[in-house]
This record gives C-alpha cells, sequence and structure tokens, in this order.
C-alpha cells in the first residue's frame, strides 16, 4: 500500500492459451472481467521476459507475470486505483467458473509493470519487524507459533496475520499489524493477549514483541523501532531489548542504536550508540563530516586487533557497515551484540564496568579521509584506554570523478592501554587493497610499538618495529609481530616484483634492511634479480655489521631439459670496531672471496668506570607505597634527598610499607645480616665487561631507637613479624647476560631470577591479650576549688538581650548594647596580653547570626 498518493492500477488483460484452440476474451462494457489468479513460475521459460511485480506489503515475495517476447500487453479498461486487500497495484479477481464437461486450461495474465516501483508504507520499518520469520521448531527461543496470513486492510489499518500458541500456562492470541495517516506510519510486531488456563485467575496479560513507527514527509524523515528479543531457556538473560532511532534531512543524518539486557544473575546492562553525519564547516586542512559517541553501564567492550579495525562497528560506523546499500540499523545492534560467524560479539554485559566512547569523521585537505574513535572503559579490576583510528585516500578521489586513481592508502592504526596488563600496544597497518600506480601493484606494511611497565609480565621491555626484524633476530613470544613494508606486483603470469624493508629497536640492538625481489619465469627462460641489505647495531660495547648484496640468475629450456643456472653478483660484509669486512664475487658458480681490515672479533670488555655511566644516577632508591601520613607531604619535598635515598617519613604504624630497589642487579638479598631471597652460587654477570659468576648481595638494615637515644639492629624476633617480598624484575640480556657481547640477537633478551629489589612491610598493631597494671599516680587528679557554678538552674537570664525579627521572631545579638559590651570583652582581653584580631568577624557573625532558642543553662544535681 503507497503511502503518497494513489498510482494508477496497472493495466490487466487475461490472455489464455489452450493445447487445441485459441481465443481472446474481452471484457464487455460495464462488466468487471473475471480474471484467473496468475502463479507464481519458479523457471523461466525460454523465450519470454519477466517483470518485477509489485511487492506485497507483508514481505512475501513479489508475483511475477509473463508475456510473449515482442508483443504489449493489451489493453483494459481503468479500474479504481484505491489499493485492495489483493495487494497494491494489482487485483486478480475470482477465477471464471468453468463447466464440468470443458476441461482445464492453463491460463496466465499479463501485465504492465508502472514505470517506477510502488512505494511502500511499510518500507522504512526494520526486517526484524516488516518480515517476520515463522517461528518453527528448530528455533529453541520461542514456542511454536500457528499463523495466518491475511494481508487485510480496514482502512487506515492493515492486518498482516495472526497466530495463537500455548506458553508458559497461557493462550495466546497474537497479531502483527500496522496503520498509517498520512505521512505517519506505525507497525507492531507479536502484539498479544495472553489467557491463563489454571482456572484460578483469569486476569489476561499483554506482550509485544517490537514496536516501529516512521514519518516521512520531506524533506524530513524520522523513524524508530524496538524488539524485544525471544530468549532460549539456557539463554543468561531473562530480557533483552534492543531498538534504534534514524532522522535524516538533506543536509544531516542521526543515527542510533541501544540495546538493554536484564541477567538472570540480577545484573542489568545498558549500551548506546549514536552518531551524526553533517557538515560541520572548518578549514580545507580539517573538515569535520560526522560525530559518533557511545556509552555502556554494566557492559565491556571489546577491543578489536589490528586486523579486525576495519570491521569494528563502532569505528566503521552505522552507514558503512553494509557492502553498498546502508544495513538496518538493527542488523549493525546484532553484529554488536551477537556477533557474526568469524567474529565474537563486540559489545557484553559485564557487572561493575563502564564504557565511554566518542568519535570524529573528518576530511583531511579534502582528499583524506579519516575517522577516530576513543575510548575508555572502567571497571573494578582493570582499566582501558584506547585510540582507533583509520585514514583513507585515493589519487584522485573518486567522489571528484576526474578518471580512475592510480593510487590508494589505507592505514589502520591502534593505542591501546590496559592497566591490569600494565601494557601499551600501539599497531599500524596498511590495509590490503592499498596499492600503487595499478591496483595490481599491492601496499603492505605494518608497524608496532610496545611498552612494558613495573607491574606488567616483562617491566622495563619495549620493542619498536616497523615491518619486522633482521632474519638473525629471535623475537620474543611476546613481541608483536609486523608484516614487512613493501610493495608485491604481479604482472599476468609471468613477471613478478616482491619488496621488502624492516626497522626494529631493541633493549639490545637496532636493526634496519630492504630486499628487492624480481623475477620472470615463462616456458621457456626463468631469471631472477635479488639485491638487498641487512644492517644491525648493539651497544655496551658498540658493534655493528651491514650485509649487502646483489645477484642475477638465468636459465633456458634445452631439447633435454632445463639448462644449468647462470649466475652473476656480489656480496659485501662490513662489521666494526674494529672495522673489517669481506666481499664475494659469484661468476657462473664461481665464488671469489676478498678481505679487508681487521678480521671479525668479539667487542673488547670495557671497564667499570665506562660501565658505570650506563646505570642511572642514583642506582639504589627507597620510596613509601602504603601508609605514609598525610601530615608528610608539606616537609618530604625538603627531607627527601634527590633519588629517593633516606630521608625522614612520617608514617602511620598500621599498613606502612617501603620498597628498595636497585638499577645494579644481584644474586641474593639480605636484612639485618639474614639471607632471605636467592642464590649465592648462581652470580651476576655483566656482558660489556665480560664478566660472569660476580656475587652480589643486596643488604638491607633495620635499626629501632632505644629509650636513651641510641640505634641498634631490630631483634630477630621481631624481624619475623615483618613482611618482606622480594622482587624478580627481568633484566636485559645485553648488560647483565652471559656470554660474548657479539651474540645478543640470538639469545633470550632478558635475564631472570636476579634480584632487583624488595618490598617490606611494617606488622600490624596488636591490642593486648590483657590489661596492664598502670601505677596510680598516672590516674590521680586535683579537686577545684570552692566557688558557685557560673550557671544555675533556676537562675533568669539577665544582662542585654537580642532583639526579636520582624520577619522570623527569631532573636538577634547585633543591637548596639551588645556590639558595645562585646568589643569592651576584646579590648579587656588584649589589655591582659591576649590580643584577639577578631572584631571584624564576630560583628559579622553578630549581624547574620539568629537564635530561637533561650540561653543555655547548667542542670546538676
Amino acid at each position: 500500500m503507497s503511502a503518497g498518493p494513489a498510482r494508477k492500477a496497472p493495466l490487466v488483460r487475461p490472455h489464455r492459451r489452450c493445447a487445441t484452440r485459441r481465443q481472446t476474451q474481452r471484457p464487455s462494457a460495464g462488466r468487471r472481467p473475471h480474471l484467473p489468479r496468475a502463479r507464481p513460475r519458479r523457471h523461466r521459460r525460454e523465450g519470454r521476459r519477466r517483470l518485477p511485480g509489485p511487492h506485497r506489503g507483508s514481505g512475501e515475495s513479489a508475483q511475477r507475470t509473463d508475456f510473449p517476447p515482442g508483443r504489449d500487453p493489451p489493453q483494459v479498461p481503468r479500474r479504481d486505483p484505491r489499493p485492495r486487500p489483493g495487494g497494491p497495484g494489482l487485483h486478480l479477481g475470482r477465477a471464471a467458473a468453468r463447466p464440468p464437461d470443458v476441461p482445464p486450461r492453463r491460463c496466465q495474465a499479463a501485465v504492465r509493470a508502472p514505470t517506477a516501483p510502488s512505494k511502500q508504507w511499510f518500507s522504512a520499518v526494520p526486517r526484524a519487524l516488516a518480515e517476520p520469520a515463522p517461528t518453527t521448531a528448530d528455533d529453541p527461543a520461542a514456542p511454536a507459533v500457528a499463523w495466518v496470513t491475511l494481508d487485510r486492510s480496514f482502512g487506515p489499518m492493515l492486518v498482516r496475520r495472526l497466530g495463537a500458541t500455548c506458553h508458559d500456562g497461557k493462550v495466546w492470541v497474537l497479531c502483527d499489524a500496522g496503520m498509517h495517516a498520512g505521512p505517519l506510519e506505525i507497525a507492531a510486531d507479536g502484539l498479544g493477549l495472553g489467557i491463563p488456563l489454571d482456572g484460578a485467575d483469569f486476569t489476561p496479560s499483554g506482550r509485544l514483541d517490537g514496536l516501529s513507527l516512521a514519518f516521512r514527509k520531506p524533506p524530513i524523515e524520522i523513524s524508530g523501532a524496538f524488539v524485544n528479543r525471544a530468549l532460549a531457556d539456557d539463554s543468561p538473560y531473562d530480557r533483552l531489548i534492543e531498538g534504534s532511532a534514524l532522522i535524516r534531512t538533506p543536509a544531516a543524518g542521526f543515527t542510533a542504536i541501544g540495546a538493554y539486557a536484564s541477567l538472570r544473575n540480577g545484573t542489568r546492562s545498558l549500551f548506546l550508540y549514536a552518531e551524526l553525519d553533517a557538515t560541520f564547516g572548518g578549514p580545507p586542512a580539517f573538515r569535520i563530516t560526522g560525530v559518533k559517541a557511545g556509552f555502556g553501564y554494566n557492559s565491556s567492550l571489546r577491543v578489536p586487533a589490528i586486523d579486525q579495525l576495519a570491521g569494528f562497528p563502532l569505528l566503521r560506523g552505522i552507514a558503512d557497515a553494509g557492502q553498498g546499500a546502508p544495513p538496518e540499523p538493527l542488523d549493525v545492534l546484532k553484529e554488536l551484540t551477537e556477533g557474526t560467524d568469524s567474529t565474537q560479539a563486540w559489545v557484553t554485559p559485564h557487572d561493575g564496568n563502564t564504557w565511554l566512547a566518542f568519535g570524529l569523521n573528518a576530511n583531511v585537505f579534502e582528499i583524506v579521509h579519516c575517522k577516530a574513535l576513543a575510548f575508555a572503559e572502567f571497571g573494578p579490576d582493570d582499566l582501558v584506554v584506547g585510540l582507533l583510528g583509520s585514514a583513507k585516500a585515493r589519487f584522485p578521489d573518486p567522489e571528484k570523478k576526474l578518471g580512475e586513481p592510480y593510487a590508494g592508502v589505507e592505514l589502520d592504526i591502534s593505542a591501546v592501554y590496559r592497566r591490569s596488563a600494565d601494557v601499551l600496544a600501539v599497531d599500524a597497518r596498511l590495509a590490503p587493497d592499498s596499492f600503487l600506480l595499478d591496483r595490481s601493484v599491492h601496499l603492505t606494511g605494518g608497524a608496532a610499538l610496545r611498552l612494558w611497565f613495573g607491574n606488567s609480565t616483562h617491566p622495563g621491555d619495549f620493542v619498536f618495529t616497523i615491518g619486522g626484524y633482521h632474519p638473525r633476530y629471535t623475537a620474543p613470544a611476546h613481541y608483536p609481530q609486523a608484516d614487512p613494508v613493501g610493495v608485491d606486483w604481479t604482472s599476468g603470469s609471468s613477471v613478478t616484483l616482491k619488496g621488502t624493508s624492516y626497522f626494529a629497536l631493541t633493549p639490545s640492538a637496532v636493526m634496519a634492511g630492504g630486499r628487492l625481489d624480481l623475477r620472470y619465469d615463462s616456458s621457456w627462460a626463468r631469471a631472477r634479480v635479488d639485491v638487498g641489505f641487512d644492517a644491525l647495531a648493539e651497544w655496551a660495547p658498540f658493534h655493528y655489521e651491514v650485509d649487502a648484496w646483489a645477484e642475477i640468475t638465468a636459465q633456458v629450456w634445452l631439447l633435454f631439459g632445463w639448462s644449468g643456472e647462470a649466475s652473476l653478483g656480489a656480496r659485501l660484509s662490513v662489521w666494526g670496531p674494529p672495522f673489517g669486512g669481506s666481499a664475494h664475487v659469484k661468476v657462473l658458480g664461481i665464488s671469489i672471496p676478498i678481505d679487508f681490515g681487521e678480521r671479525r672479533t668479539a667487542p673488547a670488555p670495557i671497564g667499570w668506570e665506562e660501565f658505570r655511566t650506563l646505570l642511572p644516577k642514583h642506582p639504589l632508591t627507597l620510596a613509601p607505597v602504603d601508609g605514609l601520613h598525610p601530615d608528610h607531604a608539606a616537609p618530604a619535598g625538603r627531607d627527601e634527598p634527590a633519588g629517593g635515598g633516606p630521608g625522614r617519613w612520617t608514617a602511620t604504624a598500621d599498613g606502612f610499607a617501603f620498597t628498595v630497589a636497585s638499577a645494579f642487579p644481584a644474586s641474593t638479598l639480605e636484612v639485618n645480616g639474614v639471607q632471605t631471597a636467592g642464590n649465592r652460587a648462581a652470580g651476576v654477570a655483566i656482558r660489556p665487561m665480560a664478566q660472569t659468576g660476580l656475587g652480589v648481595c643486596l643488604s638491607v638494615k633495620i635499626e629501632e631507637e632505644t629509650e636513651d637515644g641510641y640505634w641498634r639492629p631490630l631483634p630477630a624476633e621481631h624481624l619475623q613479624e615483618w613482611g618482606i617480598s622480594v622482587r624478580s624484575t627481568p633484566q636485559p640480556t645485553a648488560l647483565w647476560g652471559a656470554g660474548e657481547s657479539d651474540d645478543v640477537l640470538g639469545a633470550d633478551p632478558f635475564v631472570h631470577g636476579l634480584v632487583t629489589g624488595a618490598r617490606i612491610t611494617v606488622p600490624a598493631p596488636r591490642l593486648p591479650e590483657a590489661a596492664t597494671a598502670v601505677r596510680n599516680g598516672h590516674l590521680d587528679h586535683a579537686p577545684s576549688a570552692e566557688g558557685t557554678l557560673p550557671l544555675a538552674p533556676d537562675a533568669a537570664p539577665t544582662g542585654v538581650r537580642g532583639e526579636p525579627d520582624e520577619s522570623t521572631g527569631a532573636q538577634r545579638v547585633g543591637s548596639p548594647e551588645q556590639t558595645a559590651l562585646r568589643r569592651a570583652a576584646l579590648d579587656a582581653l588584649s589589655a591582659a596580653g591576649y590580643p584577639l584580631d577578631a572584631g571584624a568577624e564576630l560583628d559579622r557573625y553578630a549581624r547574620e547570626a539568629a537564635f530561637s532558642s533561650p540561653p543555655l543553662r547548667l542542670a546538676h544535681s
């Protein structure tokens, strides 16, 4: 049924074909023709054309009718253009009665399709409401429902179908219906009434599975819908409601989706996401074209990996989620909450977690289209903060229609910090559809940065890489892998070109390299050109190695097979210090070595003074971590020396703890001369100094002050009550590993098991098991002198009294007599040697204060 003015009915005439005779039946004037119903054909007959027929409002497949090629549909008198319950546009009457002696004949109806498809007034309704799938026995989320399709109109109302089911001891009568009034359209799905069958209570209950509303009046379009999802018995939810809203104008568009979930454990979860597509203006260098925001309560947001960033719905946006035509907002919502066949759900309920997200879409210089989304998730056990973004550019821009692009780059970026892991992870990656000069010339590459902080599994470690690592370097398992930066081109099936490059920085070395491989492969000849280099540099002590090569090989097909490989190339290796190298020239399979400079040797060990410069200025530090008294904040900056040396701390007696940290790792930890942790036999190695098996002890001494003002070591029986925990932070192999200085690349980048500090906690205060004796003198008192009490219960107020306030009736103490008495009392205190600068404040208090109760009187027996 069309929401706008009624369209002209298609021209219809019956066209019958029989096996024995052919005839044309024309409708007589003033008589309504009887037309047989056109059966939808499953296969297309040869020699016939298929035209799209009008769609039924219920979402069923449209009926299609055929007519012979080369022949136009015949004309029939115009009919009433108003829609009828049989469907919009095409109305078929009852089939003509056939006498018993006439055999059945094959019939068809020819239809002249309208020039433009009529607009269905249910088109704005989400597919979840406009085309409800009948419930089957395979669906565990809901009981079976018996549906009867009606598709009948009653004025502005359309009843699509009626259903009945029995569930939870109730008989339910269901209805899918809608109505429209001008530009306003409303549709309801699963509107039902339930009647109990127990006989005790016949109070009916209602039900509504979904509701949608749409308003279309150019230039504005407004629509919204919500769906009450059916849940299976094993679902963690006891209620799940999803909804969407859409506002669209020629200048801007607003879309919002959200979900409310009630879990069986009592948790309530909610999340909302909205985006506004509009041009906000700005300089040509940066124009904002969209704003997006999201919020989740008792909800968790799964952070996408770098290769999943292009499909992340919150960054991608609702309008760009579909391939071609924009999808339904509820489809995007389903992807967020339920995931797809290849990905898990992005938003899930999580008790105690709250997340926020805010993003922008922008055009940079009208060429680069950027999307960015910042988010933060707060929870009782974790904090996640991140920034996701993508940038896409085509040269020239396809939107300007200046021709086919000759270059295109799409870069995805992700930066995430997670407090539970104490790691900052930054990743960047070129999308697979990036190209240069031609779409067959693919650009590849990725970059990664990792920083492991103090509470992580690898504190102090870091890595930065673009394109990967040196071929001789075995990256640890916790290091990220990045795609090589380069180009990959295949021209037909004979010529291929592949170039790669990399750069990496680790705690032990820096490395870089590149390679270009050009190949020709045909049925009669093969050829290859290989050019590249690899370089690395280590420090403490400094050492470098550079390898470069170029080689050309070729083969041809002879009568008896492939010929031998002919090659021509050279390879150069340089190292130092001391400087030296070697070169190899290869001609027809014969290699000629050429050596120059010093031979390759391990770097010479360095001395202690040179190694000392590699350590921090203050290698040993003390720091309070818990139980510091608030009064310590003021003198802390004056008393504590730079570098965290031993200063005076004002601490509480309950829960005080401090840490000892050493930049020089040790093999053992001793507290007051007693070994607490470590293995003295393991020893410490210093790789730059070529020292191994060093016995290094981290010694901590705890003393107490005696009554006569001297300090003594804490007794061993008291030290047992203190909490002492050793800290063993992995240390870089380049400094503290055993072995030669030039074999860092193949070793574990960290040394484990060395003592790097300790945490020491003061024992908690204990209450005595029984009260102890106290000398009588400590509880003595002195009696007060004889005199009269200042206040007596039966004494009446005397002196100057306050003046009543006219509005409240309260007594005010700001009268001139009271002010004079108050100032006289202050003068008397000043004369006695107790000056008080409080006259102005007391005067202000007297003007503003009001008392509603009589003066206080002392009560005693």
